[in-house]
């Protein structure tokens, strides 16, 4: 519904906005830095797996409210879940523990606040914990949500530039998941390059009954380094390779030593944490997939040949019990 539409019904107003989810086709990680954080050198990559939040303008709830609601994408990798029993909806936070609604808030109170409540809707389908950055996905909409509904019930605007600095503070994935595409990260993530994308790169994603937190993979991947069983680069060591940047700027078909550089050094982390997954990255590579896990996962990346690759493998996954899309990166 549009601002006219709303003024004649007296509807309050509200801004849908989406955000997508991303893998990692790189990700270098650093030593640990003095702040606790590790330095890294990664290859963010969109997929067209995207979460979407509406803030509605509630002048009916106290000034400062946000009342926050859910709902699972259907056919979606959450919807997946939900219909095999892996996931619960209900155990998403709807408190300030949410990023949607932290984001949300902290652009409404640097506005100056709304004389009224907000309704925040969440359309719930990248997974939670998976490593694609889903709840940064819906922290980068509700940001965008709120500016717009900021703009429409008090006319003040909010900045790029300001935007993006609430985004930094949110967390490391949640700048990129503003921008979408494809981009280098580096420091912890959050400072982005964007680099371009020829076509979008067909691929599976493959969602796990588990979930791993982020802290705990890292936590993991120190732990290994500790004992000398994982290497740690140096500084001067975290690049993502042109022969990557090359391959996602051309054909990826035509150059298969630039998909052999495909590099996440969380994998192992999350592999001991979560072993079962081995397997199953081995039955990705007999498909003929080069498969990768996503992030700090458990979700996997198995990019393929072409898009009905893509789809007769998701088909096939799904037939065994397995969650699975087909999806295009970039």
């Amino acid at each position: 519904m549009t601002a006219a539409q709303r003024a004649v019904t007296g509807e309050p107003p509200s801004s849908r906005m989406e955000a997508p989810g991303k893998v990692n086709l790189f990700l270098a990680v650093g030593p640990t830095r003095a702040d606790g954080y590790h330095s890294l050198a990664t290859l963010y990559v969109a997929v067209d797996v995207r979460e979407a939040v509406t803030v509605s303008f509630a002048p009916d709830l106290p000034e400062g409210h946000i009342e926050c609601t859910l709902e699972v994408v259907p056919g979606s990798l959450v919807d997946q879940q939900v219909e095999r029993g892996s996931f619960d909806p209900a155990s998403v936070p709807m408190d300030e523990s949410n990023l949607a609604v932290r984001a949300a808030r902290t652009v409404i109170e640097r506005a100056g606040g709304l004389p009224g409540g907000v309704r925040l809707h969440i359309e719930k389908a990248v997974p939670v914990a998976g490593g694609m950055g889903g709840g940064s996905a819906d922290a980068a909409a509700a940001i965008k949500a709120a500016v717009e509904l900021v703009f429409a019930v008090t006319g003040r605007e909010t900045l790029v530039s300001d935007s993006l600095e609430i985004a930094r503070g949110l967390g490391a994935d949640v700048p990129f998941a503003m921008t979408g595409g494809a981009a280098i990260g580096t420091g912890t993530g959050a400072e982005l390059s964007p680099v371009p994308v020829s076509s979008p790169w067909p691929a599976v994603l493959i969602a796990d009954d588990g979930a791993l937190s982020t802290p705990s993979v890292f936590s993991r991947l120190d732990a290994l380094r500790e004992q000398g069983q994982a290497v740690t680069p140096r500084d001067e060591d975290l690049q993502v390779p042109d022969e990557l940047l090359g391959a996602l700027a051309g054909d990826p078909g035509s150059d298969s030593t630039a998909l052999s550089l495909l590099r996440n050094d969380l994998q192992t982390p999350a592999l001991d944490l979560a072993p079962h997954l081995v397997p199953r990255l081995e039955e990705l590579r007999m498909a003929g997939s080069i498969p990768i896990v996503s992030g700090s996962g458990p979700t996997l990346i198995a990019l393929t040949r072409d898009h009905e690759s893509a789809r007769i493998l998701a088909a096939h996954l799904r037939e065994v019990g397995a969650h699975a899309v087909p999806v295009v990166l970039g």
